[in-house]
């Protein structure tokens, strides 16, 4: 039994609902099938899509308090810098540690500044680190003291060493320490 032209045209014919829907089945498989490649992109753009929204979203509600935020971070940023030093002051820098020792009772029998800052910082315009060699000499109560004015004082500090010994009436502590620097 072969299908020509003729015998189509007569099945057609006498059932003309028939071939009108089996015609637009075809063609609604073919367009599903054609468009179930475009349906995954999609969902991939409408995820991505989504994604961005939530970003946007989320971006506008944290800006809500931008000017607020900025103002802050410009205050702390503008105390850090008064509380830094800068590491051509070598007078002032020095200064600094003499103001302690008179405030404390301590004595230096060592006290001078280390290896130079680094270049690359300096460049980068972040702070840099100016190092300290320190030796003090007290009693106990003196060295707790002098500690504790250093940790509470003006400028920032990062204690690299600390050795301690004590002689019969004395502590003598070695400290290498960094200020924080000014670019």
């Amino acid at each position: 039994m072969s299908l020509d032209a003729k015998a189509l045209g007569a099945i057609a014919r006498k059932q003309p609902i028939l071939c009108v829907c089996g015609l637009v089945s075809v063609i609604l498989l073919a367009v599903i099938y054609l468009r179930f490649d475009l349906s995954s992109d999609q969902q991939a753009e409408l995820g991505q899509k989504n994604e961005d929204l939530k970003r946007y979203r989320s971006n506008l509600a944290n800006s809500a308090q931008l000017a607020e935020q900025v103002e802050a971070v410009v205050k702390a940023n503008q105390l850090v810098q008064d509380r830094a030093i800068r590491p051509g002051d070598l007078a002032k820098n020095l200064q600094y540690f003499y103001h302690i020792e008179a405030e404390t009772g301590v004595k230096y029998s060592e006290l001078r500044p280390g290896a130079a800052a680094a270049a690359k910082g300096a460049a980068a315009g972040i702070y840099v680190p100016v190092n300290f060699t320190l030796t003090v000499t007290g009693d106990f109560p003196k060295i707790i003291t002098f500690l504790r004015q250093l940790e509470r004082g003006e400028r920032f500090y990062r204690l690299n060493t600390m050795t301690a010994t004590q002689t019969t009436s004395e502590v003598i502590l070695n400290l290498n320490l960094d200020l924080l620097g000014q670019p």
